[in-house]
């Protein structure tokens, strides 16, 4: 497999933080008060995919643009993380490269993570992915 990383131009990052913020909106309004980028909106943004999916079962590109750029933006602001586009073979997949204690980076392959989560279900939570790799980062392995 080969693999190259190409960090993303400003505008890109801009938009995608916009995507962010429309699903943090989007969650807000679901739950009747400001959700924040952090691991109770993770939690929320599950209970959001679950519902989504039950009436969608292969959700619009813009649906997992905006699920990825949530996860994508707790990431990247708890973690210190930039955006990135890795690509692989026959696609890209946008991911978060954040600095472990070491200073060496970790991909957090967000898009993944999501369609994980699409496929499997509650059993790919991204309040649990979230927990483990922020372990992950702690970890000078």
């Amino acid at each position: 497999m080969t693999e190259a990383v190409k960090f993303l131009a400003s505008e890109q990052i801009r938009h995608l933080v916009e995507m962010a913020e429309q699903a943090r909106a989007g969650l807000s309004q679901y739950v009747g008060y400001e959700v924040a980028f952090d691991s109770t909106g993770l939690q929320i943004l599950d209970e959001w995919i679950d519902r989504h999916v039950r009436q969608f079962p292969d959700p619009s590109q813009k649906m997992r643009l905006l699920w990825v750029s949530f996860l994508g933006e707790v990431f990247r602001r708890r973690h210190w993380g930039e955006w990135v586009l890795q690509n692989r073979d026959k696609g890209g997949e946008l991911v978060v490269f954040c600095p472990k204690e070491s200073g060496v980076l970790y991909a957090v392959d967000v898009s993944g993570q999501v369609s994980q989560r699409i496929a499997h279900g509650m059993s790919a939570s991204l309040v649990y992915f979230y927990a483990v790799t922020a372990i992950e980062l702690k970890v000078d392995q």
